[in-house]
């Protein structure tokens, strides 16, 4: 298939040299093209045809009449045309013809085919973009309504809980609770509001920690990977740069999101007993590291993972749609002696 227009002496150039070929190889073997001196010039038409198009395929088909005529003609009948003569002129015309027409149509449905593969490419490349904008608009409303109901569970549920915790420590202290089954009534519901409390506390920190508007990145994953350790039993430690400042907003809530999901993962998956999370900052990156030391991932599918972006995983794709969608790069690399995260984010408007 052809898949560039040629430069255009090249495709004259060529057609000329396909004809002195011809013309050079039925002198040189005269003997053996003495009743098929048309051969090769039939040769030199398709090639001449396919390479260079409709008019030099005319070109050598005139100039192989002439070179026909001159050099394999008997010399009293140059320029003379005997019936058979005009028989094999006509036979070669017309093969040359059809030679041309054939190669010229195949060249006009090479034309087509890549004009349409180029406007499928373009096509496809206006969806991927509309589905990575589509994508970035939903992980955005999904952190908005995280940190919407992290406020409602916090500013409600939390502070009724409390109320109720008030009411039921009065009832306690100044009630008339002459039964024991009263009291120990009493008590549960005090020990479940308490419980109560903290897990709607745990779940609207979890969900969007304030720490990570108030005070930035820093301080919020000190508080979750505390809580992470705590929870898990996976000994978690932190290396922070002691001047990493306040980032823009959109990035500090990707970089805690791929935390948050990598030791998730840590925990459901990987059996590992510590994980480590590293974050370095240069003049142009953000560096993020997520290490464990668990059993790894299968080959296969991190192969296609880091090759294409396949999903792996919807956490795991989450994490690769957030960092890209923030202008890094992702990379996961996996053994039997563990695994790693790293994140690159660019560091322009970092305050």
């Amino acid at each position: 298939m052809i898949t560039q227009e040629r430069a255009h002496p090249a495709r004259y150039l060529a057609a000329f040299l396909s004809l002195i070929a011809a013309l050079g190889l039925t002198l040189f073997a005269r003997p053996l093209f003495a009743t098929t001196a048309y051969a090769l010039f039939l040769a030199a038409v398709m090639f001449s045809s396919w390479y260079g198009g409709l008019t030099p395929g005319l070109i050598v088909v005139l100039l192989s009449v002439l070179a026909l005529d001159r050099y394999f003609a008997s010399p009293e009948l140059s320029g003379v045309l005997s019936r058979d003569d005009v028989i094999h002129l006509g036979i070669f015309l017309l093969v040359a013809g059809l030679i041309n027409y054939l190669s010229r149509a195949q060249m006009h449905a090479e034309q087509v085919l890549r004009t349409s593969h180029k406007q499928l490419e373009v096509r496809v490349a206006e969806r991927t973009a509309d589905l990575r904008r589509l994508s970035g608009q939903l992980l955005h409303l999904q952190d908005e309504e995280r940190r919407r109901t992290a406020r409602l569970l916090h500013e409600t549920i939390a502070q009724d809980l409390a109320a109720l915790k008030m009411d039921l420590s009065v009832l306690k202290r100044f009630g008339k609770l002459e039964r024991v089954e009263v009291r120990e009534a009493v008590e549960e519901a005090l020990a479940l509001t308490d419980e109560c409390i903290r897990e709607a506390r745990t779940v609207s920190y979890l969900l969007h920690p304030p720490l990570l508007d108030e005070a930035g990145l820093a301080s919020a994953l000190q508080w979750y990977s505390a809580g992470f350790e705590q929870r898990s039993g996976i000994r978690t430690e932190l290396d922070l740069p002691p001047t990493l400042g306040r980032l823009p907003r959109d990035t500090e809530t990707t970089v805690f999101r791929l935390v948050q999901e990598c030791l998730t993962n840590v925990h459901r998956h990987s059996g590992s007993p510590s994980a480590r999370i590293r974050i370095q900052e240069t003049s142009t990156e953000l560096i993020v590291e997520i290490t464990d030391r668990g059993h790894g991932m299968p080959q296969a599918a991190l192969e296609t993972m880091n090759g294409s972006g396949a999903p792996f995983g919807v956490g795991i794709m989450g994490m690769y749609e957030r960092v890209r969608q923030a202008g890094g790069s992702m990379k996961i690399q996996s053994g039997n002696r563990g695994t790693t995260v790293t994140a690159t984010l660019p560091s322009e408007g970092i305050v």
